[in-house]
């Protein structure tokens, strides 16, 4: 039976979800994460963080040059000593702020799940390694969200009041198509069944 809309049939993604699925469960839909759309996101992650990294360094080096103009001896007293602590403090805020860049650029955010899956009764997220990174029950959704210009796609949960995080499921092919999918499955049985 192949995967609704992600290219592969069931029985070949079956192997990484067999050890996870519970008596009685079936897979219904899963996909992988794409390398390409994982390689695209870094990109412009570095991108950011460079654009950001290069101009805050000029402007924290800046400050700092005006910092030490202002605290330095003069033969009569000038009014810029007073500044000084403001010259000081941007610098520094704006020193952090390029700091944080060099960090984002050495280690960008990477996905948090490698595949995804809607069984019967749950949405579950692998890591790289295999082990569960998260598991939505399928009775709590309440709406699936398509965000972003990718878009990545948000499965809520029915409670309003909850604060538990929205199920996440990102970097895969066809995310409209995941969306429906589960949509059909799980939203539309649930209010038939409500009716």
């Amino acid at each position: 039976m192949p995967a609704k809309g992600q290219g592969e049939t069931l029985e070949d993604t079956a192997d990484i979800w067999t050890p996870h699925l519970r008596q009685g469960e079936r897979l219904v839909w899963s996909a992988r994460v794409s390398d390409g759309l994982v390689r695209t996101d870094l990109t412009r992650q570095r991108g950011i963080a460079i654009a950001i990294f290069i101009p805050s360094t000029v402007v924290a080096a800046l400050l700092a040059l005006v910092f030490l103009g202002s605290i330095a001896p003069k033969p009569a007293a000038s009014p810029e000593i007073m500044l000084a602590p403001v010259y000081f403090a941007f610098a520094v805020a704006i020193a952090a702020l390029a700091i944080s860049q060099l960090i984002k650029l050495a280690r960008p955010r990477q996905p948090e799940a490698s595949s995804y899956a809607a069984t019967t009764v749950r949405l579950i997220a692998l890591r790289t390694d295999g082990a569960i990174a998260s598991e939505m029950p399928t009775a709590d959704i309440g709406e699936v969200i398509a965000s972003g210009s990718r878009p990545d796609l948000f499965v809520l949960h029915k409670d309003e009041d909850s604060s538990t995080a929205a199920f996440p499921i990102r970097f895969i092919e066809r995310p409209l198509e995941a969306k429906a999918i589960i949509e059909e499955t799980f939203l539309e049985t649930a209010h038939e069944q409500a009716v």
